[in-house]
């Protein structure tokens, strides 16, 4: 009898073949979650929550939360991962209809919230064993997450979006669709549990530059950059005062306008203050203000 050929062998064999050629580029579904989460942890290890929500709208003091998902991580000290959860989620019901746009991007409907509540202790239970918590948009979902759940506002967030140099490794948008794209895989988005697990999947990767076949042996995880990150704190700078005309010399070097406080602003790693401050002082710039900030006050100053 002939021996039966399995037809997702005969797939993988086929994206096998065209990864070996450079004129195609293979993407895969990410895999299903699952959990995998243990008891015990090493010493120097950490637990993490990545958290995602999807939301009526971009005003935190008006709009709100619709889907909260979080995902309990074990970490070992250098940011490799020791196992995890599987995301879990939750709708609420705004108490009033949801907007055309809102129902597009998200895929929820007023039937799918309606009557629905986020479980407060269930969330906190995962939470509270937590050391930090997680977002690929952390000053966007900081906001609505300590509004709807204020037991929250003395957890640590950071931010794979913010704290990891996506830039500096030649990737030019840090949107988290495309950075799986850039690293092979794609899954659907806009749903706040497969947003959480899919940052999952990335930051477990070891990290590459844009366009490398693959990371060196000794390469950390981009959980270990970010911790790196969040760990050492940051400075915010802010360049009151400086000419309109330079705009552009302000947003060449990552500077974004806040038009509440009307002032450029910028965070950058500790060690690099000093630089910053000085091409303020090349430039003939006014010195700018100067603010440290740790992973409890980076995303709530």
């Amino acid at each position: 009898m002939p021996r039966l050929r399995s037809p997702h062998a005969d797939l993988t064999s086929a994206a096998e073949t065209l990864r070996a050629s450079s004129d195609y580029r293979v993407l895969q579904r990410l895999p299903r979650p699952y959990d995998d989460l243990p008891d015990e942890l090493p010493d120097g290890a950490r637990r993490v929550a990545i958290v995602d929500v999807e939301t009526t709208g971009l005003n935190p003091q008006d709009d709100k939360i619709i889907e909260l998902a979080v995902m309990h991580v074990a970490l070992a000290a250098d940011g490799t991962v020791l196992g995890h959860s599987r995301p879990v989620s939750w709708r609420e019901d705004p108490g009033e209809p949801l907007s055309p746009e809102i129902i597009r991007l998200t895929g929820l409907t007023d039937e799918d919230v309606a009557g629905q509540r986020i479980d407060e202790r269930a969330v906190m239970a995962i939470l509270s064993r937590c050391e930090l918590i997680v977002g690929h948009h952390s000053n966007f979902d900081i906001q609505f997450v300590d509004k709807r759940l204020p037991q929250t506002v003395s957890l640590p967030w950071a931010c794979s979006l913010a704290e990891i140099d996506w830039a500096g490794m030649s990737y030019p948008c840090r949107k988290l669709e495309h950075l799986l794209l850039e690293h092979g895989a794609f899954y659907d988005a806009h749903r706040a549990e497969g947003d959480v697990w899919a940052l999952y999947q990335l930051l477990q990767s070891k990290v590459r530059t844009r366009g490398d076949d693959a990371p060196t042996a000794a390469t950390e995880t981009y959980f270990g950059a970010m911790l790196r990150s969040s760990d050492a704190g940051c400075v915010r700078i802010r360049a009151h005062g400086l000419p309109y005309d330079d705009r552009d010399w302000a947003k060449a070097r990552g500077y974004t306008w806040d038009a509440m406080k009307r002032v450029w602003w910028r965070d950058v790693p500790m060690a690099d203050y000093p630089a910053e401050k000085a091409a303020f002082s090349d430039a003939g710039h006014p010195e700018p203000t100067a603010t440290a900030l740790n992973a409890h006050q980076r995303y709530r100053h």
